[in-house]
């Protein structure tokens, strides 16, 4: 288990929902197609118990809705805590990535910049226990 492979089984997880035109493997260049989302690391800690090696990670699942910030995207992205609770509830090892997830996870909806642009979305963090 690495935060390589935790970053994939959030990302599988994201993957998985439904409304989402395009989930990409890295940030883009730039944004064209919405709602989309990405996954990244954000922080972590890292420990040896010397049994082994522990890691928390906080990976940050951003899912960007709009262009712009308006009513319709501050509506369309009132649907998206639900559905990845539910898409990360449903796994609680993502596929064997992760030990487990730290609960709770946390999100922020907000204009998030992007290269030079303000785009309505959500920033999710969820913090993932890994043993080495």
């Amino acid at each position: 288990m690495s935060l390589d492979s935790a970053i994939g089984g959030v990302r599988a997880a994201v993957e998985g929902m439904t409304g989402l035109t395009r989930v990409y493997d890295d940030p883009p260049a730039s944004l064209s197609e919405f709602p989309c989302a990405f996954v990244v690391a954000s922080n972590g800690e890292m420990s040896d118990s010397g049994a082994g090696g522990i890691a928390f990670h906080t990976i940050a699942i951003e899912i960007y809705q709009s262009p712009n910030i308006t009513a319709q995207a501050v509506d369309g992205a009132k649907v998206w805590p639900d559905r990845v609770f539910a898409a990360l509830r449903s796994d609680p090892t993502l596929g064997g990535t992760i030990t487990h997830i730290r609960w709770p996870i946390t999100y922020q909806a907000l204009g998030l910049q992007y290269n030079n642009a303000i785009h309505y979305g959500m920033r999710f963090l969820v913090t993932v226990k890994v043993l080495e």
